[in-house]
């Protein structure tokens, strides 16, 4: 598996602002960084739950139907060219908004999880990406465990990111939030493209 990749493909699309990344953000410039950091733990142990699933279903399509799991990675691919090509011509609709919470740990641990693991676009995004990064030769082999490991650390660095930044990262997102949106919608055409060649 080319790990490098791996890790141009996925870091940058984990750092678009989704539901994950606005709510970690607004947590944190509601409550602080250590108080949101519960809230951090669950979506991330949700999105390797979710990776987990994928990564592994996948893995097992791939050793018992060969046929479906090509189809499932062509699927994959017109998919992540389609939300690229949405998401160029979405025109500045992702929004930052501010989450008012002031819960204990717990509570903040399990709203993390329920707002991942609740959202659709988690599961079909991952569905999507993870398959062609597979050793079809060993889809439960090592690589597979390192390949869950990387989504993981890099989903850490990017909710890292945002409940650091704070009102700061706030207003470069605002600022800059048509760039990142060209730059994010041009890489995921590209992966869904390379998807397809291979």
């Amino acid at each position: 598996m080319n790990y490098l990749l791996f890790i141009a493909t996925f870091f940058p699309i984990s750092l678009m602002p989704g539901i994950n990344m606005t709510f970690i953000l607004g947590l944190s410039m509601s409550i602080g960084y250590k108080r949101s950091f519960a809230m951090l733990l669950g979506q991330l142990f949700s999105v390797g739950f979710i990776a987990s699933i994928c990564i592994f279903g996948a893995g097992a399509l791939l050793l018992k139907f060969e046929a479906a799991f090509r189809i499932l990675k062509f699927c994959s691919a017109l998919y992540i060219i389609y939300l690229g090509v949405m998401l160029f011509f979405s025109r500045g609709k992702l929004s930052v908004k501010s989450v008012k919470n002031d819960k204990n740990h717990k509570e903040l641990f399990i709203k993390g999880l329920i707002v991942s693991i609740s959202n659709p676009k988690a599961w079909i995004f991952l569905a999507a990406i993870l398959p062609p990064f597979l050793n079809p030769n060993d889809p439960f082999g090592i690589e597979a465990y390192l390949l869950l490991f990387l989504l993981v650390f890099i989903e850490f660095i990017c909710l890292n990111i945002y409940a650091l930044g704070g009102s700061m990262l706030k207003k470069l997102l605002i600022n800059h939030l048509r760039a990142l949106e060209i730059a994010t919608a041009s890489l995921m055409c590209i992966v869904g493209v390379w998807m397809l060649s291979i």
